[in-house]
């Protein structure tokens, strides 16, 4: 009896997979029905009694006086049916991709570089599912069909396959694993782009539309028993938001312990997102003016704790009262209703500044100002001539200048 290669389609694959429960099972071998038997056939793709024997942790004896109540004819139909494939079944379950020699190596090349589990784990099952749909084992995967891969992806949908993130992922293992020059992979069209980075970027709230999200807001707290005492807190979380860009699970686990006071103005440390492939980051926000102002008034009516959440309140929960906020105030519902207020800030600063990006990406907390380049825009027309009259000292029109205020 002989271990050949096999193909199942990916969605059968997981399903016998769950039905080979045994094998994770320790201890003293377990008794096998003819149809687990017959699915562990199908997974392994082998007919060994031995190999069965340790793949499902029963006595071999049991897989061979099993095997022979199985028909010649059964055993035979199933190899047909399977096409040949150069990933075996086992290496079409998630679990058994991870155990191939080239994956071992693109993930500890993952781990060396120090990339966040998540994004780790995003790039290792997105390469799953591109070499289960092309049926190539990682070894064998090349440039040009990964290529011919992502053209078909822009024209059809394909079940389990983001674009994006196909592309994302075997730029990364051909980088890490080969190597591969990102310039040569960019010609081919599997080039580094963000992709959808920046589809909400331009979501914005008016001056006029964050006051009267203030006022709904202050009456949704006023008429709430539980939360009207720590109104002060609520009021002051979108100017938070709004002053310092902090993403609002960030600001949610902001700690008072963290505030550094000097006469002029405040600093707080937080840990928020850096690039998603880099995980967490350490940002210090400074805080200045009118937002000094409301966490002062924020602590003064908890008592002046010295440490604690600055904010007190589950994500959830904030989400819940500024949608009812953006509701009484007649403010269509964003998209991102907490996040809107991270776009708003950059928007109005960038035009404050005359598109300073790179002061921009410093005070508000961007890794760099490409980012903002591409979440944003280019510089105005206006800004640019602005610029240059000042810089040839030639009068400059007298225009409204834009604030940076909530």
């Amino acid at each position: 009896m002989t271990t050949i290669q096999i193909l199942k389609t990916q969605t059968e694959i997981p399903v016998l997979e769950k039905q080979i429960k045994k094998e994770k099972k320790i201890g003293r071998p377990q008794k096998i029905t003819i149809e687990d038997l017959i699915n562990a056939i199908k997974l392994y793709a082998t007919t060994s009694p031995s190999e069965l024997s340790k793949r499902l942790n029963v006595a071999r004896q049991t897989i061979y006086r099993r095997m022979k109540l199985i028909p010649k004819e059964t055993i035979f139909q199933i190899f047909k049916e399977l096409e040949i494939s150069e990933l075996n079944p086992y290496q079409m379950t998630y679990e058994g991709f991870l155990t191939i020699p080239e994956i071992q190596q693109f993930k500890k090349a993952l781990e060396r570089r120090q990339v966040c589990q998540s994004y780790k784990n995003a790039l290792l099952r997105m390469l799953w599912h591109t070499c289960v749909y092309l049926k190539k084992h990682p070894r064998n995967l090349n440039i040009e069909e990964c290529a011919d891969l992502l053209t078909q992806l822009k024209q059809i949908k394909v079940k389990n396959l983001n674009y994006y993130s196909v592309k994302r992922s075997i730029r990364s293992y051909f980088q890490n694993v080969y190597g591969i020059n990102g310039e040569i992979l960019t010609s081919k069209g599997i080039d580094g782009s963000r992709g959808i980075l920046g589809k909400r970027a331009h979501d914005r709230l008016t001056k006029e539309q964050r006051h009267v999200f203030i006022h709904a807001l202050k009456e949704i707290i006023k008429n709430d028993d539980f939360e009207k005492s720590r109104l002060k807190i609520w009021i002051s979380l979108p100017y938070f938001l709004y002053y310092t860009a902090t993403r609002i699970h960030a600001s949610l686990k902001a700690r008072i312990e963290n505030i550094d006071k000097s006469k002029s103005f405040w600093t707080i440390t937080v840990v928020d997102k850096g690039r998603h492939k880099n995980g967490r980051k350490i940002w210090r926000k400074f805080i200045i003016g009118e937002l000094k102002q409301k966490l002062e008034e924020n602590l003064k009516s908890r008592g002046n704790p010295k440490k604690g959440w600055l904010f007190p309140f589950y994500y959830k929960k904030v989400r819940t009262i500024f949608v009812e906020a953006y509701k009484k105030a007649g403010i269509p519902k964003p998209k991102q209703p907490c996040h809107i207020w991270r776009h708003t800030s950059a928007q109005d600063f960038l035009e404050a500044t005359d598109w300073n990006y790179e002061l921009c990406a410093q005070i508000l907390g961007w890794e760099d100002s490409s980012i903002l380049r591409k979440c944003y825009g280019s510089i105005s027309e206006k800004a640019k001539e602005r610029a240059l009259r000042k810089a040839m000292a030639m009068p400059i029109e007298e225009s409204k200048k834009k604030e940076f205020k909530f």
